[in-house]
């Protein structure tokens, strides 16, 4: 059936519309004054919309507007309302979508339909806001709600406010100025492209198992209760960035895999958990964990790329929590990345990027006991060959020679002696009397004395 003249049938009274075909014209099918009294509940079923739907100005706080299975050819305009509940349910096609104004219940639900379009919703919503299962495969959610709520979040009947996610798939998300009520739910959202949280605030809000598609930032944001980020993975593609939000309560990261964190001028106020987190590289700075943060078991592959003032961060934290496994990591991280930053200049950094050099090839800062006395044994037997040849520079050496040989092992064990200053060589106590023998005899005792050193400490590395 094709309906040229709706807005003649509402003022009659019809409030149900089934498998009807509508031509819109530039009316205000639905002005307050048109609207009959006694239609309290409006519901479209599968419908055809063609033109333009443009609605403004219903003002009336009994009426339930339902479009369930419909189809839009035209742009969707909805301007200052104040009605009981908007409903799109398993919308077959839109193009673009503005709603703007005051509900008790909001809800959008399109499982396995995907709509190409934007959807722009400027709303004050009372009870429930419901956007479960919306597939916008290409297009935009740009969505504020309950604005005045982020500097007054006292209002009683805002207190059973909740909104819910779950299961959605979008391309693109944006909201700002936005209150989510007393609980969130965003568990299993999908994001195609980038999501942005701008001045928002959250209570009790969950994004677990969530894909955060190519970026995702929450930008001067507020979590004032629990904030769930568990088992969120994308680890080829999500940047999560936090930038200059407050969370007062507790926080879990555990699980979630990412390409990259970012934690910037962020506070933390309650005990604050990235167990098991796995990321390709982490950035933290100036973060403040006042009751610290748990770091057990956190994997970053590209360590490498993390900067020392990241990696000492956590090193600390896992301190504080008494984690000496991974403390020792993220201590041979942090020696490393110093490492790194140092050159080879005399007078910027020479003597200090000499002594991480002898730590890297010695124990690897003093976590391979087996490194150290792979060290110990070379080094020692490279000065050791040196010596010997100097000691015999007037003799002819013979490789081959079982004499030499016998002189040469029976030497070593006496210049692997840290305390003997005699000559090997010598069947007495005697002591050296070629001053480069003694400069080669100096110097092997130090390197021999290094990898032992290096090597005891490798050994008390889980000591506390």
């Amino acid at each position: 059936m094709i309906i040229n003249d709706l807005d003649i049938k509402l003022q009659e009274g019809k409030a149900e519309f089934v498998g009807n075909t509508i031509n819109l014209g530039y009316y205000e099918a639905f002005d307050s004054l048109d609207l009959h009294d006694n239609v309290n509940e409006l519901n479209f079923i599968s419908c055809i919309f063609n033109g333009d739907f443009e609605i403004e100005e219903i003002k009336k706080k009994s009426l339930k507007l339902s479009f369930k299975e419909c189809t839009f050819n035209g742009d969707i305009t909805m301007r200052e309302l104040d009605i009981d509940s908007l409903d799109f349910i398993n919308t077959k096609k839109i193009n673009n979508i503005y709603i703007h104004g005051s509900f008790n219940r909001l809800r959008f639900n399109n499982k396995d339909i995907p709509l190409f379009g934007n959807i722009d919703i400027i709303a004050t919503i009372l009870k429930e806001l419901n956007l479960d299962n919306l597939f916008l495969k290409t297009g935009t959610l740009d969505l504020i709600i309950n604005n005045f709520l982020v500097t007054n979040k006292e209002e009683s009947e805002f207190k059973k406010f909740y909104s819910t996610f779950k299961n959605s798939k979008i391309e693109k998300w944006e909201s700002t100025n936005s209150f989510f009520g007393y609980f969130a739910n965003f568990k299993e959202i999908e994001i195609f492209n980038e999501l942005n949280f701008e001045n928002c605030e959250f209570n009790k809000s969950y994004f677990s198992f969530a894909d955060f598609g190519k970026t995702t930032t929450f930008n001067d944001c507020k979590f004032h209760s629990y904030a769930g980020f568990d088992e969120c993975k994308n680890l080829k593609n999500t940047i999560l960035q936090f930038s200059g939000c407050l969370f007062t309560s507790f926080p879990h990261f555990n699980n979630t895999e990412l390409k990259h964190l970012d934690l910037t001028h962020c506070t933390f106020e309650r005990k604050t958990s990235f167990d098991s987190l796995k990321v390709n590289s982490l950035k933290i700075n100036q973060v403040t964990f006042l009751q610290g943060a748990y770091f057990d078991d956190i994997e970053i592959i590209k360590i490498e790329n993390c900067d020392r003032k990241t990696i000492r961060i956590i090193k600390q934290e896992l301190q504080k929590a008494e984690n000496r496994i991974d403390f020792n990591r993220f201590r041979t991280y942090e020696l490393a990345a110093h490492y790194k930053e140092l050159n080879w200049k005399w007078n910027s950094g020479f003597i200090d990027k000499s002594i991480l050099f002898l730590n890297k090839i010695s124990t690897n800062y003093g976590n391979s006991w087996r490194k150290g006395l792979r060290f110990t044994l070379v080094s020692g037997l490279i000065f050791y060959s040196i010596f010997f040849v100097v000691e015999n520079y007037d003799h002819k050496i013979e490789i081959l020679d079982w004499e030499n040989f016998n002189r040469f092992s029976s030497g070593i064990f006496r210049f692997f002696l840290v305390t003997d200053f005699f000559n090997p060589l010598a069947n007495d106590r005697t002591y050296l009397t070629n001053p480069l023998s003694w400069l080669v005899f100096i110097f092997g005792k130090i390197f021999i004395a290094f990898g032992i050193y290096e090597m005891i400490q490798s050994f008390r590395k889980f000591k506390a």
